[in-house]
């Protein structure tokens, strides 16, 4: 998602979840993915952090996650070290933690509860409903001052409940993207996951958004893939759907060529389409 809008002229702001297991603070994986892919290839500092490192007392970690971590510590502040790092790697665009303090992930699973980021997405049961430990987390103020002042948001594809319902769902989140002027976009997955959502058709994922409160107006799909919705349905819930080829060669993954074009498609339509469209509930 982020190498189809690396070079866009647009300002970027990346939400990214930092939700982990309870045991070691913030996941920064995430945040360091993302940096990286707003990165220029030949940045040699970029290349330096995708490099993996053993330490005996921490074990193997990649040197991003590290640098990340320490400079969290220096600043004080997660949020003033990721943009500081932004700013050190040349990065268009700001990558922002979704909260402002460690967070957990707590899945409803029939009558079993799920405990972190790794039992939820190792889950073989189905998962009705994602909570968080604290209830409401904290959000950074330059997350929700971003989707308030937004034109356009993207809900991007990932892992449906630790990743894109991990920062979505959110609730000081989920009512900026209810009360935000921007139209809300979101682009699903090409197949289920084998585990976390495994057996789950696209009906079911946009299911999932609607019961966790997240908005979005307009549906951006592979209509070939193996998750796929039906155009007229999508309408029938106030939905703009928008059907287009985004599938590479290798298996479940978006090429960024096919979304950056089908992105510029949307967007246009969009804009000329005016105020945001119902969200169905």
């Amino acid at each position: 998602m982020l190498r189809a809008l690396s070079n866009d002229a647009a300002e970027l702001d990346v939400i990214v979840t930092i939700a982990d297991d309870g045991r070691e603070g913030p996941a920064v994986g995430d945040l360091r993915r993302s940096l990286l892919a707003l990165t220029d290839d030949e940045v040699v500092l970029a290349q330096a952090f995708a490099r993996p490192l053993t330490i005996n007392r921490l074990g193997r970690h990649p040197l991003g996650n590290l640098v990340i971590r320490s400079a969290a510590e220096a600043f004080g502040d997660l949020s003033e070290a990721i943009q500081w790092l932004g700013e050190q790697l040349g990065i268009a665009g700001r990558v922002l933690p979704a909260t402002a303090e460690a967070v957990s992930l707590i899945a409803d699973a029939g009558d079993v509860l799920l405990h972190g980021e790794s039992a939820i997405g190792a889950a073989t049961q189905k998962i009705g409903h994602l909570r968080f430990s604290p209830a409401r987390p904290a959000v950074p103020a330059a997350v929700l001052e971003a989707i308030a002042r937004a034109q356009w948001v993207l809900l991007a594809p990932g892992s449906l409940f630790t990743s894109v319902l991990a920062a979505s769902a959110i609730p000081d989140v989920a009512e900026a993207l209810r009360t935000t002027a921007a139209r809300v976009v979101w682009i699903p997955n090409l197949e289920p996951d084998e585990r976390e959502t495994a057996g789950m058709s696209a009906d079911d994922h946009l299911a999932a958004l609607v019961r966790h409160g997240v908005r979005a107006d307009a549906v951006l799909y592979d209509p070939a893939a193996e998750l796929h919705f039906d155009a007229d349905e999508l309408e029938s819930r106030g939905l703009i759907a928008w059907p287009h080829p985004l599938r590479s060669e290798q298996s479940g993954v978006h090429d960024p060529v096919l979304l950056r074009a089908a992105l510029g498609e949307v967007l246009v339509d969009l804009e000329r389409a005016g105020a945001p469209g119902a969200f169905s509930k």
